[in-house]
């Protein structure tokens, strides 16, 4: 199993793509970063780190779904599914390797983002306190304008952000993952990952509207991703009826019904090119 999680790292290695994705990310966080200096000219790295979060954020998710939504559908597109299959490895065994080396790459460049964020906010602006109470610099409020967040330090805020990112990149990655295994041509899956994508910031803020009215509403993905989505973003939102557990829960059905789809689909599919 090792040597098939090497080799699928080596793999993406060779892409092109897999160097390309950090070297933009850095480029969007220089230039987010001498935008908000010459916005705001006392703000240092810590309150530029969370207020770029949610842009930076959105390249890892989408750079991460591009290479979910590839990494089975280019074996086929490429013609080279069968030297895999030909190896002593059963089908499972092949794409679990695929699917741990996808979240690999998806939370290494999650930790890259971060810290590059910050290094070239420090460098650009100041280094500040990561324990410096942000409800000044970053507030959220509450339905009534109520600063809901007052005595919250800058760590804990990163933390709770990334942690909810963490939980819908694992997700939107399983989702193109998914995708990447049902279909044969690459540009299709990774078509159909992004445009999940996009939507979801669509119909999924349009369902969270709807769920206090329709309450069944919070039981479709999209819903409960697009609520896990706002916190991962620092503007968490009280729904009725909605919580963080049962969001996470709702998504943690959905996430066993697609894992176990991919690998059935894997196992029984026709491999002829």
């Amino acid at each position: 199993m090792m040597s098939l999680i090497a080799n699928e790292t080596k793999k993406i290695a060779l892409r092109f793509s897999t160097w390309l994705y950090p070297l933009i990310i850095v480029a969007i966080i220089i230039a987010l970063s001498a935008s908000y200096k010459s916005f705001v000219p006392d703000i240092d790295n810590v309150q530029l780190l969370l207020s770029i979060n949610s842009i930076s954020m959105f390249l890892v998710a989408l750079f991460s779904i591009v290479l979910a939504s590839a990494v089975v559908s280019s074996e086929f597109s490429y013609g080279t599914i069968k030297l895999l299959l030909i190896r002593p490895y059963q089908r499972w065994q092949i794409l679990l390797s695929k699917y741990i080396v996808v979240l690999m790459y998806a939370i290494i460049l999650t930790l890259f983002t971060v810290i590059m964020s910050y290094i070239i906010g420090g460098i650009l602006t100041s280094f500040g306190s990561l324990t410096q109470d942000i409800s000044t610099s970053n507030p959220t409020f509450s339905e009534n304008g109520d600063i809901t967040n007052v005595g919250q330090t800058a760590i804990d805020a990163l933390g709770s952000r990334l942690g909810y990112f963490t939980i819908q990149l694992i997700f939107s990655s399983s989702i193109a993952f998914m995708i990447s295994s049902l279909l044969r041509s690459q540009a299709l899956a990774v078509g159909i990952g992004l445009f999940l994508l996009f939507v979801n910031s669509i119909a999924g803020g349009i369902m969270l509207m709807l769920v206090e009215q329709f309450q069944w509403f919070k039981y479709i993905f999209l819903a409960p991703l697009y609520y896990v989505s706002m916190y991962a973003n620092g503007l968490g939102m009280e729904v009725k009826g909605l919580s963080p557990e049962l969001a996470i829960g709702v998504l943690s059905v959905y996430y066993a019904i697609f894992m176990v789809l991919s690998f059935l689909f894997f196992q029984k599919r026709d491999v002829s090119v």
